[in-house]
């Protein structure tokens, strides 16, 4: 249960308003303790509730690990020569004990936390009794022996309320001191009550995001639907692997313009003419490839993601979907109230009158260049006839051209086996066979959250409507500031509000969200309050520590340990979907571009 020659001493104890209570532990320093003691090293330390019978140990984890010297101390003023000749000394000290302490002057300090558990060991009888851990019954002793708990018991504490056997979980990553420790969590509560993801720029959110949902889709043992809202184009190279292999794995592109014309070419193209058929896949390969936004260590090795993007776009996974052409009435209609603001004087009524007539009369015609040449001799009509203020004349004005901006607009025909339509991704989502991938991408970042919207409130009616609450599905806002901010412009109030309804009341339908983005403090506060799964790395502002420490309540000795994460270090805190609840601990998750490589390099194995 503990490291054996590795014993503590419980120093200070300290009353806390976020984690109840701080603790001060002290070592003797060695080498060898320092590298085996670190940020997430769980410690048991007897309390008050032990008896005669049995002792009961609080568990405590370190958030903070520092070397002290007693020479040195904490303060470096004084005569220059005796500061340095004893910092000298110091040095010594610190190379010279490896496995054996033998100067009272060296110590290790740790600073920890409760987990509010305790590890309650009885004598053992002629059965035998392996300890139980329950909840905290009392504090721990100042001044008592504190021991480090081994890998097998950390592993136990840290995974507690999962049973591996019977719960649906995902090993999401080791812990940073010890590889050994797995770390797991429950994928219903992952989904259904949300994640997010925080870290600022060069931490690895796209990284980690895209392993969490490479490990949903191939661990969960039941279906699980993923939709990614992908601002920046950069899912498709970090969950190719799955995209090629998944019946079910799809890139839906929003409108013509979001993919190269090559590609469109390439779909269009007679299947009979093989030669041109060849030609063109080849340039939309290597087209879709270029655009293709990719980390730096696949860039590297950007031409050997050309079989399976060639793979994808010959399996018909890289799809359209075009929103309806509306009718010449309907941009009427949605332009009645332009036209109609400002201070149009004694001409209200009859601006008022011309566009009902207006929208009635080209209610269902198509806009075409004749419909628009109506259109407007009709209008210009209308401004001859009368004496209109100067705001009438502009507005109108404005209304002929967007009308003439959208006669003008190519109609592009795409392919119906390329074609993808709200209801079909809808029946994706409900198709109980087998999990999904969708990574939605366009041009157009406000048609990307005007289609977020769309997407989420006709999932969300239809799974109100018919009762369903499988498979789970779990919608990614990546860049999530962009989707959901605190002040939001017009297509980001649409679609945080969508993103408002999932969080508050998707869970019962088995929808849920997942959020990552660096700038948290842009965040609106009540859905960043939502998630009950946070990974968080390293975040330089104070604001934004402020806002996730107000959201999860993660206290200042917490994140003082993301200072030193390196790449694919991350905080994990849950209410739910982990083993310890509300308990943060450090984690280290497998890099999503390993797995990439990995996958090319047997893409270019089976094909030589």
């Amino acid at each position: 249960m503990f490291v054996p020659n590795l014993v503590g001493t419980l120093m200070k104890i300290e009353e806390d308003p976020v984690t109840r209570y701080h603790y001060e532990v002290w070592f003797d320093y060695t080498r060898k303790a320092i590298n085996t003691i670190g940020e997430g090293a769980m410690l048991a330390a007897p309390n008050f509730s032990g008896n005669d019978h049995e002792i009961h140990y609080s568990i405590l984890e370190v958030t903070g690990i520092l070397p002290m010297h007693y020479a040195l101390g904490n303060d470096t003023s004084g005569y220059p020569g005796f500061v340095v000749e004893a910092a000298r000394n110091a040095g010594q000290d610190w190379t010279t004990q490896t496995d054996t302490s033998t100067e009272d002057t060296t110590k290790i300090r740790c600073v920890a936390v409760p987990t509010n558990l305790e590890i309650v060991e009885k004598p053992l009888g002629k059965d035998g009794h392996t300890p139980t851990i329950q909840e905290e019954g009392n504090v721990p002793m100042v001044g008592h022996q504190v021991y480090l708990l081994d890998t097998s018991m950390t592993e136990r504490i840290a995974n507690l309320n999962i049973d591996l056997a019977h719960d649906n979980a995902i090993q999401i990553g080791t812990l940073v001191r010890d590889p050994q420790v797995r770390a797991f969590l429950r994928v219903e509560d992952l989904i259904k009550v949300h994640f997010g993801i925080f870290g600022f720029t060069g931490a690895g959110k796209s990284n980690l995001l895209s392993t969490l949902i490479r490990k949903l889709l191939t661990e969960s043992k039941e279906p699980i639907k993923v939709v990614i809202f992908d601002l920046m184009s950069e899912y498709t190279g970090l969950l190719l692997d799955q995209l090629v292999s998944m019946p079910m794995g799809y890139i839906v592109n929003l409108g013509v313009q979001t993919v190269p014309e090559s590609v469109l070419a390439y779909y269009a193209h007679p299947a009979q003419d093989r030669a041109k058929k060849q030609e063109q896949l080849k340039k939309a390969t290597i087209e879709y490839t270029d655009t293709t936004v990719l980390p730096k260590s696949l860039k590297r090795r950007q031409s050997e993601l050309h079989r399976p993007i060639a793979m994808l776009l010959r399996d018909k996974k890289v799809v359209i979907w075009q929103s309806r052409q509306k009718t010449a009435g309907e941009i009427i209609e949605s332009e009645r109230d332009n036209v109609l603001k400002g201070n149009l004087g004694n001409a209200l009524n009859d601006v008022r009158k011309l566009i009902n007539e207006l929208a009635n009369e080209f209610r269902d015609v198509a806009l075409d260049i004749d419909t628009f040449s109506k259109i407007k001799a009709r209008i210009e009509s209308f401004q001859a006839t009368l004496k209109l203020p100067a705001t009438v004349i502009k507005n109108l004005d404005g209304l002929v051209n967007s009308l003439q901006s959208s006669s003008e607009q190519p109609q592009v025909e795409i392919p119906q086996e390329v074609r993808i339509t709200v209801p079909r991704i809808i029946d994706i989502l409900s198709d109980t066979a087998g999990s999904a991938l969708l990574i939605v991408q366009s041009h157009n970042p406000d048609e990307l959250r005007k289609f977020a919207s769309m997407l989420g409130d006709l999932s969300y009616e239809h799974r109100r409507k018919s009762g369903k609450i499988t498979p789970l599905v779990s919608f990614v806002f990546d860049e999530a500031d962009e989707f959901i901010p605190g002040q939001p412009n017009d297509s980001q109030k649409l679609s945080r509000d969508v993103a408002m309804t999932l969080a508050r009341r998707g869970r019962k339908f088995g929808l849920g969200i997942g959020i990552a983005t660096q700038r948290i403090r842009y965040l609106d506060t009540s859905i960043l309050a939502q998630p009950h799964t946070y990974f968080v790395s390293k975040l330089p502002r104070l604001t934004d520590r402020q806002a996730i420490a107000e959201a999860f309540g993660i206290s200042e000795d917490m994140f003082r340990q993301t200072f030193k994460f390196k790449k694919g270090d991350w905080l994990l805190a849950s209410y739910d979907a982990a083993g310890l609840e509300a308990i943060p601990i450090p984690i280290h998750a497998e890099n999503a571009d390993d797995k990439i490589i990995e996958f090319i390099e047997k893409q270019r194995t089976t094909s030589s």
